[in-house]
């Protein structure tokens, strides 16, 4: 009888990209995976993510950065590590300075990696797409011990 969750999934996920007013440059198979992988990501991310970067993505004031912003893209190894292994340390997002710690995740997979980054790159502003496994993969390996 998965019928019904599957229905309730695929309506779920429309509304997802309905909702986020992201139109993506995806067709076919692959607007199908994006989809897929924003819905995915969505329900990692709040599971995992929100309860210190918000259900918008913008952090806890001074304490937790921002999700909300181009730093997301542009520190896209960074940012697959720190969901992995966690981060310490300072780090500058636009211009404020964070010095907390964030707990890492080790039990996630490449694939949940991926359906997280593309969620957080696709919302609030961000469009860059699929974020891959082989993408995250190559940064998991760049990752610092």
């Amino acid at each position: 009888m998965r019928f019904p969750f599957v229905f309730s999934m695929i309506i779920a996920t429309g509304l997802l990209v309905s909702c986020n007013s992201n139109q993506h440059k995806y067709e076919g198979q692959k607007a199908i995976k994006f989809d897929q992988y924003m819905f995915q990501g969505l329900q990692l991310y709040q599971t995992h993510c929100l309860n210190c970067h918000q259900k918008d993505g913008t952090g806890l004031g001074k304490l937790i950065p921002p999700l909300n912003t181009n730093f997301v893209t542009q520190q896209k190894d960074l940012i697959i590590c720190g969901i992995k292994n966690g981060l310490e340390g300072e780090i500058l997002v636009n211009g404020i300075a964070y010095d907390g710690i964030m707990p890492g995740n080790p039990r996630l997979t490449p694939l949940e990696i991926a359906e997280i980054m593309t969620y957080i790159s696709n919302s609030w502003g961000n469009q860059v797409g699929i974020i891959s496994i082989t993408e995250v993969e190559e940064g998991l390996a760049k990752c610092r011990n």
